[in-house]
């Protein structure tokens, strides 16, 4: 896929997302369950947290740096990403979301040549990530 390509589809997902969140009522943005133990709250958050991250390894891959390496504490890792989440009111989340999605665009538009990690990073943690989480949220909050 071409950079283009890569806006594109996730511009698409994008508009899923947003229409997916947006209308789960105000009252379930933090009932357990959309997967066990999460809320729509809780996702996304998570949403907003890997498209943070998703900007920083491109940052890192743009200024010639290797990716980082993969954690061996990933539940610790994840729990603490939640915990920091559910320590913010939906719009909070929802402010990151943006922000951060805009992050992760700018930095894979600002990329020369595209490495096939620089698209595997954006692809997993932008539109696969809404497409994953907003078909949860939807199945849940109809």
């Amino acid at each position: 896929m071409d950079r283009e390509e890569l806006l594109r589809r996730e511009d698409e997902a994008w508009l899923q997302l947003v229409d997916t969140f947006s209308a789960v009522p105000p009252d379930k943005r933090d009932v357990e369950g959309v997967v066990p133990g999460w809320s729509a709250h809780d996702l996304v958050w998570h949403c907003a947290y890997w498209a943070g991250y998703a900007s920083e390894v491109l940052d890192r891959l743009q200024r010639g740096e290797p990716e980082p390496e993969e954690r061996e504490d990933d539940d610790v890792w994840e729990a603490e990403i939640l915990t920091t989440g559910r320590g913010m009111d939906w719009g909070e989340v929802i402010l990151n979301l943006e922000q951060n999605r805009e992050r992760a665009r700018a930095a894979l538009s600002a990329l020369g040549d595209l490495p096939e990690v620089a698209v595997d990073w954006f692809t997993d943690d932008t539109f696969d990530h809404y497409d994953e989480h907003a078909a949860q949220i939807r199945a849940f909050s109809t």
